[in-house]
């Protein structure tokens, strides 16, 4: 059906998005406001931003059958909804998977999206630098850059330029720029031609005038070469130096620079960031240039006073301050989308409140990416209703989904129950994922579910199982749902014979160690395997082959275990060995502060910390 009072970028945008066409004419115009009004003639659409006309259209689409006199109105809270995307954590997306993202997005009213690129795009000069990443090259992020504006989204770049580098810097053609660890050593011509060729080349790739300089938890600066070769220095001044020369670095190549906010913060407020009664150094806010913008981040406070004093806070720090929440997915396999709404629901008022201009969603991916970007698309459609309404409408929201994403919201909800144990109950504990803790720990001596119901964690699995099974047959998001199927059917299995060896051990059940041994532990490696395949292939849809190697290296550490197991029982159940000392262990609480909480199940970051209480990448 006709639209008229388009733009031609505005029908180019719809032609994009492929939304399913109103049925009766529509008149486009400007307004104030978002709002689509029917008419005995057909629609009225008024748009604040021009881009704004995918979100109009899935309004349309979800009101298709409305009568006439039916009228939604909505006023944006925030003037810029993004998204931040980790591209650095292995995983870097396929292009065609950041289309496809940009699409969505757009259709629910996004209007930018940062890349987080630490090593992972080509920087002249530096061969090592995202040296088999998976890096972006310049005419790849051009044509995304190109394709992005086409949807009305500003791509910004989100950059490192002092510390979070240690994937650049482990090379031993790149240890003339260290300082210690991850960090860049400040004061130095080599650094600055460094931080020079990234500006360069975001310059050539990108047509926005923002970045993001990053400049976080740059914690050990000066402490390492740079006090070898100068001896103490002031640290404030070390760092307000370098954020001095990356700025003009910056607004000489056409930037103006945002980073991230604890730094400026710890300096003006004693050391501390989640502080928010802490006095601000006015000498510290006179520092800042007007053309720069702080981000204060939180993906953690579950308190309204925290945000509220924080944001004060940074209003007497920085007046051009932006928000960035979480959409958690970098705790494990699987999404905690219920622990983001409870944030987002703590969150978005106040920024509301604080009359904060812009907002930033962050899809962190640490310690391995392992879950999909796509996994958290229901936290994404969560902020961007908060944003347009300030309450949000359930029914819609769920047809809204659905329009924007092609899945089913409570399908896409689904995997989010893998997360919560009989002791994390949803909407969940802050960074407690068993379906990392779980997964990586060791079978003989598992480290993280001391004290566990996992033979009910497993009951319960044991019913979700076919519910995810069912959502995997067909749809959008078949190879999202079924990969996480195959992780239900691994972590369901493998808790309860978890359970079942160390109870059999301690009895000396011999009928039930040989009947693992037999049958239940290879058949649990089977069931590994088969989650393996699942999220290569998964992983491969979305990313490049970049990183997957990691994976395939815990994975294959995981699958050997269980053969270990097997063999142990066998050679104790036929009397070549006296005992297996793993099993004749007495268990600790990984955290016993949380365990005396009844706190059981644990939040643990790292595979090396989960899987062995050996030195796995120390010396």
């Amino acid at each position: 059906m006709m639209w008229t009072g388009l733009s031609p970028f505005q029908q180019r945008l719809l032609d994009q998005l492929a939304i399913p066409a109103p049925k009766v004419p529509v008149q486009v115009c400007a307004g104030e406001t978002l709002s689509v009004r029917r008419t005995a003639d057909g629609w009225h659409v008024a748009l604040p931003q021009e881009s704004l006309v995918g979100r109009a259209a899935v309004l349309l689409a979800e009101n298709a059958d409305a009568a006439e006199g039916f009228c939604l109105e909505e006023t944006p809270a925030f003037h810029r909804l993004g998204v931040l995307l980790d591209c650095s954590r292995n995983a870097v997306p396929r292009p065609e998977t950041l289309r496809r993202l940009l699409r969505i997005l757009c259709r629910m009213g996004y209007q930018t999206v940062q890349l987080y690129m630490e090593d992972v795009y080509e920087l002249e000069g530096y061969p090592y630098f995202g040296y088999g990443r998976g890096r972006y090259t310049c005419d790849e992020l051009r044509a995304l850059d190109e394709y992005a504006a086409g949807l009305g989204i500003e791509l910004v770049p989100a950059i490192q330029t002092l510390a979070h580098l240690g994937q650049a810097l482990k090379w031993r053609a790149m240890k003339p720029l260290v300082d210690t660890g991850d960090i860049l050593l400040i004061d130095s011509p080599a650094v600055t031609d460094f931080i020079t060729a990234m500006f360069r080349t975001m310059r050539r790739c990108f047509s926005t005038k923002r970045i993001n300089i990053g400049m976080d938890e740059a914690h050990m600066v000066g402490l390492g070469r740079y006090l070898d070769e100068h001896g103490y220095t002031n640290r404030t001044e070390l760092m307000l130096r370098h954020f001095r020369l990356v700025h003009d670095i910056a607004v000489e190549h056409g930037f103006a620079p945002m980073l991230w906010s604890d730094m400026f913060f710890r300096l003006a407020a004693g050391g501390e960031y989640y502080a928010p009664k802490a006095g601000i150094d006015p000498s510290v806010a006179a520092s800042i240039p007007d053309d720069t913008t702080l981000i204060y981040w939180d993906y953690y406070s579950l308190d309204p006073a925290i945000y509220d004093g924080m944001l004060d806070a940074h209003a007497k720090l920085c007046p051009r301050t932006l928000f960035a929440g979480g959409a958690w997915k970098w705790s494990g396999f699987a999404p905690c989308n219920r622990f983001s709404f409870r944030l987002t629901d703590l969150a978005a008022p106040a920024c509301r409140r604080h009359h904060v201009q812009e907002v930033l969603i962050t899809m962190w991916g640490d310690n391995g990416a392992e879950c999909s970007p796509f996994a958290v698309l229901p936290a994404l459609q969560y902020w961007a209703e908060h944003n347009y309404a300030s309450e949000v409408d359930e029914a819609a929201l769920k047809r809204r989904f659905s329009l924007c994403t092609g899945g089913d919201w409570d399908q896409l909800l689904l995997a989010d129950e893998m997360v919560f144990t009989p002791d994390n109950p949803a909407p969940g504990r802050m960074a407690v994922n068993a379906t990392k803790t779980l997964l990586y720990q060791d079978l003989l001596l598992p480290l993280c579910s001391t004290g566990m119901d996992l033979e009910g964690y497993s009951a319960q699995l044991d019913k979700l199982l076919p519910r995810l099974q069912a959502a995997a047959q067909e749809g959008e998001w078949k190879t999202l749902l079924s990969e996480q199927a195959a992780l239900c059917a691994v972590l369901r299995d493998k808790s309860r014979l978890t359970a079942r060896l160390h109870a059999a051990w301690q009895a000396k059940d011999r009928a039930a160690l040989a009947a693992l041994a037999s049958r239940e532990l290879p058949a649990l490696r089977a069931v590994c395997a088969e989650f393996s395949r699942a999220f290569r292939r998964r992983w491969l849809e979305e990313n490049r082959a970049a990183g997957l190697d990691v994976f395939d290296i815990r994975i294959g550490g995981l699958l050997r275990r269980i053969e270990v197991a097997a063999q142990l029982l066998r050679d104790w159940l036929d009397g070549r060995i006296d005992t297996i000392e793993e099993l004749d262990t007495t268990p600790l609480p990984f955290d016993p502060a949380e365990a005396e909480k009844g706190h059981l199940d644990v939040g643990v970051s790292y595979w090396h910390e989960i899987a062995t209480p050996c030195s796995m990448v120390n010396i």
